[in-house]
């Protein structure tokens, strides 16, 4: 137990194992300072709410699909039908600020708009652009998010995924023909839309688009 406090035991360890030579692997400090990070943020935007602690625990299974994700190339299904299941709670329970049938029209446009860009990208490059998992988890991530932020989401996921694509290709760390899991940036879209939310329910970057462009 003592050694498994986030962050302090890895400093008191000096990044080592206790009972070994080995090396801890940077991403648990990594892991669980971008958890603590997230969960200050949330709580700074949500209070102390049963909304916070809902999305508190889908902030952290995001954080674990990113890296499963990126290791496996999978979105493993146990995160889905929990996913789905805190919907129906959720809505069940009036615990986020969108009704049912907005949570249905996010669920399918989210998840429909990911299916249909997957089929698009399979015929232009002729090999899988988009994996079920992702249109999976865009399915139940919309049922939280509602049309308008699931719009967002999407969006949000692209501008993320273009950006490190364009770094790792800069860096050399990849190449044109190395798939890059699309979960990560649909994760990153979610919780970003998520802090962006203004006190009054908006959200700060629909605000700025609005007033921007119209």
């Amino acid at each position: 137990m003592k050694d498994n406090i986030p962050l302090l035991s890895f400093i008191l360890l000096h990044g080592k194992c206790r009972y070994c030579p080995e090396k801890i692997n940077l991403r648990y400090p990594f892991v669980e300072t971008l958890a603590g990070i997230l969960s200050v943020l949330l709580y700074s935007i949500y209070g102390f709410s049963l909304l916070f602690i809902l999305l508190l625990s889908l902030t952290y299974m995001l954080i674990a699909i990113t890296f499963i994700d990126f290791d496996h190339y999978i979105i493993p299904n146990e995160f889905v039908l929990i996913f789905l299941g805190l919907a129906v709670v959720a809505h069940g329970l009036n615990l986020i600020p969108i009704n049912w049938k907005d949570g249905l029209m996010g669920a399918f446009g989210f998840g429909g708009a990911l299916f249909l860009l997957g089929i698009l990208g399979n015929w232009i490059f002729k090999k899988e652009a988009m994996g079920f998992g992702d249109v999976k988890l865009g399915f139940v991530l919309g049922a939280f998010l509602g049309i308008e932020w699931s719009v967002l989401t999407l969006f949000l996921s692209f501008i993320t995924a273009a950006f490190f694509s364009i770094v790792l290709l800069v860096l050399n760390k990849i190449s044109r023909e190395n798939p890059i899991p699309f979960g990560p940036f649909i994760s990153a879209g979610a919780i970003i839309t998520w802090l962006s939310q203004t006190p009054g329910g908006g959200n700060y970057i629909l605000n700025w688009y609005y007033t921007t462009m119209f």
